[in-house]
């Protein structure tokens, strides 16, 4: 098993991406993002506190991510994929969900 480097991503969450590893394009966000395992993926822009622009979004817990999962399903007919990430600064935070400048994929949850 190969070491992950964080390079200063030490908080933890799960991103929740398509089947073909692209962000999920809810509340109709034109900035789509692809992701590649153990890869960091930066906002290109970055705006602190809760707007939806300007940072990468990831559920704070593997349940809310798996409610993201099965909303994709039963309200898009998509099939999705979560992967648990390392995060860099966190923009902002709520009870389900934490917005960050930066992740990386590092493992797919099942």
């Amino acid at each position: 098993m190969h070491k992950i480097h964080t390079e200063g991503l030490e908080k933890i969450g799960y991103k929740v991406v398509t089947h073909d590893m692209k962000s999920l394009g809810l509340r109709n966000n034109p900035h789509i993002l692809t992701f590649t395992l153990d890869e960091i993926v930066q906002a290109e822009e970055i705006v602190k506190g809760k707007s939806d622009f300007g940072g990468i979004w990831v559920a704070r817990t593997f349940g809310n991510a798996n409610a993201l999962k099965k909303y994709m399903k039963n309200k898009h007919n998509e099939d999705a994929r979560i992967f648990k990430a390392t995060l860099s600064e966190i923009l902002y935070i709520n009870d389900r969900s934490i917005k960050t400048d930066r992740v990386r994929l590092y493992q797919e949850l099942f």
